[in-house]
């Protein structure tokens, strides 16, 4: 069964959270991501694509929570699964994730867990061997302090684990061994640890050359006094046999360190190996739920192509969809116009930048509107309600809070 995996890094400085800015974003080479596969990558949070440090600064201060120098300001959480997880198509292709139950589950779980105000970022790819989550959490405790050691500590982490796993649950996934000593490492690290305890290992079981003891001759006053020698040359070769003793006993405690952190290496290539196991082919029952759903969309091609009228079922279907449809739209163009907006050119080039979203201008009438790529939605700017306000009034709020932060950087 495929394992849940959740992990957490701290984003300590704005240094790290610029580098982690750049790599969620592709705005920096990626080398293990396929280009090709870049535009399935979506964000959900942040789709202005603004830095890590200002959101999680802006959230610090809107929870009105205190500052020290050695502040954590934001965690980065990775959500994933073991690779066998993630089945292909019936022609071998990956899926794509988004808008899956499975992405909409792990959403919900992120919310749920740190607060909805405290993901300020969440962004799935889809460009790399196995699809992940990288959501960016301020730790706000409940009491509105900002602590990271509260929210994540080893007892918290564990129990993250274990939540996450719950959730994961209805997908086919569990958790992993609780209290387990196995470290998240790279598969190249594993091997090359054991290559260099193979290394060690030959040379510690190699015999070494026994050592000549030599008993020298009594001299001319020893003869005088033969139990004195005699009791000198014990004492000399006693302390060499100690010696060579002693030195046998290192070597023989260094290969049995070495083998202990061996088979300890073994153990976590066998998790590491099932971790990365091939992607099979998706599961029967989801192939013929595709082929229901193409079915349908074809046959409701062919009655409007006929001029007949859709059953009332589909047309309120299609109607449900473009609601749920702009209202996502909603709430990433209110993502977008937190951007530095002072112009309409500035939001424009935002909207330019949503992530599965064409923006467009109506020839005859020079409206602004966007078209959502996966349904072909179509949206008229003037008919959206980012943040449940006009889009009108949002882009003056928008412009009037740009002005103000230029105002106070100004007089910083």
């Amino acid at each position: 069964m495929p394992y849940a995996i959740c992990r957490v890094a701290k984003i300590k400085t704005a240094q790290a959270g610029a580098a982690k800015t750049a790599h969620n974003y592709r705005q920096r080479e990626t080398p293990n991501a396929d280009t090709e596969r870049k535009p399935l990558n979506r964000e959900y949070i942040n789709t202005a694509e603004r830095n890590y440090w200002e959101l999680a600064t802006e959230r610090i201060q809107e929870a009105g929570a205190k500052v020290r120098h050695d502040s954590v300001r934001g965690v980065e959480v990775l959500l994933t699964a073991s690779p066998e997880a993630f089945k292909r198509q019936a022609d071998g292709t990956p899926h794509d994730w988004h808008g899956s139950k499975w992405a909409e589950t792990n959403i919900a779980f992120l919310k749920a867990q740190f607060g909805e105000q405290n993901v300020v970022s969440c962004t799935l790819h889809q460009d790399e061997l196995t699809p992940h989550f990288h959501a960016v959490v301020v730790p706000i405790t409940e009491d509105g302090r900002l602590s990271a050691k509260d929210r994540f500590n080893p007892k918290t982490l564990r129990q993250l684990q274990t939540d996450y796993a719950e959730a994961m649950k209805p997908f086919g996934m569990e958790r992993g061994v609780e209290h387990s000593r196995a470290k998240h490492e790279v598969m190249r690290h594993v091997y090359g640890a054991q290559e260099r305890s193979r290394g060690k290992l030959a040379d510690l079981t190699k015999p070494e050359p026994a050592t000549r003891l030599s008993i020298e001759g009594p001299s001319g006053l020893d003869l005088v006094n033969l139990s004195k020698w005699r009791a000198d040359q014990e004492a000399k070769l006693n302390a060499e046999l100690v010696r060579q003793l002693a030195a046998a006993n290192e070597r023989a405690s260094k290969a049995a360190s070495i083998a202990q952190d061996s088979a300890g290496a073994k153990d976590r290539e066998k998790t590491l190996a099932r971790q990365l196991a091939s992607v099979e082919g998706t599961k029967t029952s989801q192939i013929q739920v595709r082929k229901d759903v193409e079915g349908g969309f074809t046959r409701a091609l062919v009655q409007v192509a006929q001029g007949e009228t859709l059953p009332a079922d589909v047309l309120a279907y299609a109607h449900q969809v473009r609601t749920d449809i702009q209202t996502e739209t909603e709430k990433h163009v209110q993502q977008a116009l937190k951007a530095p907006i002072r112009q309409v050119s500035d939001l424009t080039e935002q909207l330019k930048k949503l992530p599965g979203y064409i923006y467009q201008e109506d020839p005859t009438t020079k409206q602004g509107q966007l078209r959502h790529t996966p349904t072909s939605s179509r949206f008229e700017l003037a008919e959206l309600n980012p943040g449940g306000v006009p889009m009108k009034e949002a882009y003056d709020q928008a412009v009037q809070r740009t002005t103000q932060r230029d105002q106070a950087q100004s007089k910083g």
